[in-house]
C-alpha cells in the first residue's frame, strides 16, 4: 500500500493498582503495538462544525496496514487507546500522542491480506507530561 510514510505505537492506559503518596491515581501506560506502518491526515472541519463553534484543527484521521500484526490475529485496537508517531522524527505529529476516537475495520474478508484499520484521532493536549 502506497503513502505509508509513518510508523506508530498503540499505548493502552490504565490505572495502577495502588495509590500515589497523596490518594491519586496512578496513570500506567502500556505498549500494545509497535512499529506499525501508517498515514496520517488533518480532517478539514465541515462549516456545520464551525457555526455551533465547535473546536477544530484537532482531530485526524490515520491508517494502519496491515490489520494483521506477523499474519495472525487481528489487532486489537480501541477506543481510548492512544496513538503515538514514532517515525519519522520530521513528521509534523512526531512524539504527539493523540486519542483514538473511533476504529473503522476494512470490509475485505478477514484474511486478505490487503485489509487495513481506518483510526479517527483527537490530538491530546496536556498539561504534564507521561512518558511513554
Amino acid at each position: 500500500m502506497q503513502g505509508l510514510n509513518a510508523r506508530c505505537s498503540i499505548y493502552r492506559a490504565s490505572t495502577a493498582s495502588g495509590d500515589d503518596a497523596i490518594g491519586g491515581a496512578v496513570p500506567v501506560r502500556s505498549v500494545q503495538y509497535k512499529d506499525l506502518r501508517c498515514r496520517v491526515s488533518a480532517v478539514v472541519p465541515s462549516v456545520f462544525a464551525r457555526e455551533q463553534g465547535m473546536e477544530t484543527g484537532r482531530d485526524y484521521t490515520a491508517v494502519i496496514y496491515p490489520a494483521r500484526k506477523y499474519s495472525k490475529e487481528e489487532l486489537d485496537i480501541r477506543e481510548n487507546d492512544e496513538f503515538f508517531i514514532t517515525h519519522p522524527s520530521a513528521h509534523e505529529m512526531y512524539e504527539e500522542y493523540m486519542l483514538i476516537r473511533g476504529v473503522q475495520l476494512d470490509s475485505l474478508n478477514p484474511n486478505n491480506r490487503r485489509r487495513h484499520i481506518e483510526l479517527s484521532l483527537e490530538r491530546i493536549e496536556r498539561s504534564r507530561s507521561l512518558s511513554p
